[in-house]
């Protein structure tokens, strides 16, 4: 039996959770990460049914071979969904006897449509084989929050990956190119480097479109001496990287080394700051605190950073709200930036592990520092 498997199990009971559902039927590719976390299934549909005693994974005919070779090994057994869908759901309910128990479906893993499905078929049971079905509190999504060695290593690898695909595109970049020729540079580099793919559409901004934090690169030319924001990452065996840096092709002007400055010093008094046991919420003051003091408050609308892992944004939150509780083995973002309308923006992200109480980095691609503006 796998540890993800006994641990999962574990929450399961203190939540009072007898039986736990992952994804529904017939939502193809919906919880495709989780399913492969807690299983190891790398297909694109299948249902995971988890109760104290057995672990089912319910796949379609394309998938049973599949499933058998990769769930198996992790504690799993495999059920063939044949046929009608409420027919192999009664089925599968009466092999692992949730008659009376209550039953948790995964939220972010199941649509509307999806828990409509279950919920139906349960209600066309006798009323002894019924399950009660409740919304399962985010158990595999809080064990995910906290890697383990082996998601350590693939995280790193993405993160290399990454910087070094980055470090290269900064030796092709010139003014005349276009956003999207950038973009299209850090996409082959992170091939050549060893990734599967980039992690998310890459984001080159020039100019006033930086002031756009999710701003999709144009065929527009990257102007000399104009702010220009990258924000980027690699896929390596399913695990993300996420970076972003700020540069000028050409000089840096004053106000650009003035707003710069802030977002370098805020980026750092987090990283120095944050310790484990606390929130999301006070994690962010630490940056969030240096950019209002400094009157560019208004100008930082988003959170200080994000999870990452086998998506890109996942547990826990760095934001103004952020209730999560930060515990040695996350991994996560550390990304404050300055917005201003009509100018552009800077932004840099760096990925940390917590680790004994503190943030360690995990990315080293070029950064400018303060020091090293041209004067």
């Amino acid at each position: 039996m796998s540890e993800r498997l006994t641990r999962i199990r574990a929450a399961m009971a203190e939540k009072t959770l007898d039986a736990l559902m992952i994804s529904a039927p017939g939502e193809e590719h919906l919880g495709a990460d989780t399913r492969y976390y807690v299983a190891g299934f790398t297909g694109s549909a299948g249902v995971i049914l988890i109760t104290a005693t057995r672990a089912f994974f319910a796949a379609d005919f394309r998938y049973v071979a599949q499933a058998g070779i990769e769930c198996v090994p992790r504690g799993f057994e495999v059920f063939e969904s044949r046929g009608n869908r409420a027919e192999w759901l009664r089925t599968l309910f009466a092999e692992a006897g949730l008659g009376g128990k209550t039953l948790g479906l995964t939220k972010l893993d199941t649509t509307y449509g999806g828990y409509l499905s279950v919920a139906e078929t349960i209600a066309g049971l006798p009323a002894s084989e019924r399950p009660t079905l409740v919304p399962a509190p985010p158990i595999v999504e809080g064990l995910r929050a906290q890697k383990d060695p082996e998601e350590v290593v693939l995280l790193q690898r993405a993160v290399n990956v990454s910087d070094l695909a980055f470090a290269e595109l900064l030796d092709a970049l010139h003014p005349g190119m276009t956003e999207r020729q950038a973009a299209d540079i850090f996409r082959k580099n992170v091939q050549m480097s060893g990734g599967d793919d980039i992690s998310f559409d890459t984001i080159v901004a020039t100019g006033p479109h930086g002031a756009m934090p999710h701003a999709q690169p144009r065929d527009v030319v990257i102007e000399q001496n104009q702010p220009l924001v990258v924000d980027m990452g690699a896929r390596v065996q399913r695990y993300c990287s996420d970076l972003t840096r700020t540069v000028v092709p050409g000089r840096a002007d004053a106000r650009f080394r003035e707003i710069y400055s802030i977002v370098h010093s805020a980026q750092r008094a987090a990283i120095e700051g944050i310790e484990t046991g606390m929130t999301g919420q006070q994690a962010d003051a630490f940056a969030r605190d240096q950019i209002t003091k400094a009157g560019y408050g208004e100008q930082f609308g988003h959170g200080l950073g994000h999870g990452i892992g086998l998506q890109v944004h996942e547990a826990p939150h760095l934001g103004v709200t952020s209730p999560d509780v930060l515990l040695d083995g996350m991994v996560f973002t550390i990304e404050p930036g300055i917005y201003i309308p009509g100018w552009g923006g800077v932004r840099i992200e760096d990925i940390v592990i917590l680790e004994n109480g503190k943030p360690r980095v995990l990315s080293h691609a070029p950064k400018l520092t303060p020091q090293e503006f041209e004067s």
